[in-house]
């Protein structure tokens, strides 16, 4: 059972580390964000008015697609509205929503050319490239804001000044988002992981302390039986000895009462009678106190 809970913890904690990881690249939401627009009859001149392209941040790209080379001019807010007096164009005010550039058609019944609209004396700058054109946000907002600082300034596009200044104008703005569920998908997939593998581990453990032949446990167990048998027999035979040693009387041993019923004067008799250098000085003294000892005794 408890293997079968590790096995499961560390399946749910992989499923964890990969759901963080599909958040991150299949899961993650965009990274960045397109406004576009297509321009149905825009007329010879199209103005991105101040400030639109930072809708989304000092960083991004603008493409501008036309029917020929593309030019986009810098100048005064003032000198541009200045030259498109009386001429059909349309301005990009902002972004409706992230997807949608909102414009604004001006003097429709206006001109519909442009004379050189490119060799103007106006101008600030003047940059032509083939549609589609690039413009790079971060660029253009370095230039207005270092060292020859400028407020923000209108685009003019134009192409030769007879066809439509632009086909469709788009701005890509990056976009810092994520799941905000991946580093908890991620922490919590690893951790339960971790203790998954901690309980598997302790499992096979358990499991090969088990796994110990009979043969082994009961010959181990037989050999510590016979060692408890053979000890508890030597104890028996110890202690019947010592009994028997105690309860036999020495006294009861052939002889013994024999050589211990002797009385002390027979055994002053023997000698006296054993001892023939008593018996001759005895005799040869003749003294009467010797005799009244000996009689005594």
């Amino acid at each position: 059972m408890q293997r079968l809970l590790a096995v499961l913890l560390v399946l749910v904690g992989l499923i964890g580390l990969v759901l963080g990881r599909l958040g991150e690249t299949t899961w993650a939401p965009e990274t960045e964000t397109t406004a576009t627009v297509t321009l149905e009859d825009p007329g010879p001149a199209v103005v991105i008015d101040p400030g639109v392209l930072y809708v989304g941040g000092e960083e991004g790209e603008v493409v501008i697609e036309g029917a020929s080379d593309v030019s986009v001019i810098t100048a005064s807010n003032s000198d541009i509205e200045a030259y498109l007096e009386g001429v059909h164009h349309t301005r990009i005010t902002g972004a409706s929503d992230w997807t949608t550039l909102s414009t604004q058609e001006v003097e429709p019944d206006g001109a519909a050319e442009i004379s050189d609209p490119t060799g103007s004396d106006l101008w600030r700058s003047v940059d032509t490239s083939p549609s589609p054109y690039t413009l790079d946000v971060h660029d253009f907002w370095a230039a207005e804001n270092g060292d020859d600082e400028q407020v923000y300034r209108a685009l003019l596009i134009v192409t030769d000044g007879t066809a439509p200044g632009a086909e469709s104008v788009s701005i890509t703005w990056p976009v810092d988002d994520e799941n905000e569920w991946v580093p908890y998908a991620y922490a919590g997939g690893a951790a339960i992981a971790v203790i998954g593998l901690v309980l598997l581990v302790v499992s096979i453990g358990r499991r090969r302390d088990e796994d110990v032949p009979e043969e082994e446990l009961d010959g181990a167990d037989e050999e510590r039986a016979s060692l408890r048998t053979g000890a508890a027999a030597g104890g028996t035979a110890a202690a019947g000895g010592a009994g028997a040693a105690l309860a036999e009387d020495p006294l009861d041993a052939p002889g013994a009462r024999e050589v211990g019923e002797h009385s002390v004067w027979s055994f002053g008799d023997a000698s006296a009678q054993d001892d023939p250098a008593d018996d001759s000085s005895t005799d040869a003294s003749g003294d009467p106190a010797d005799d009244e000892d000996q009689e005594r005794r």
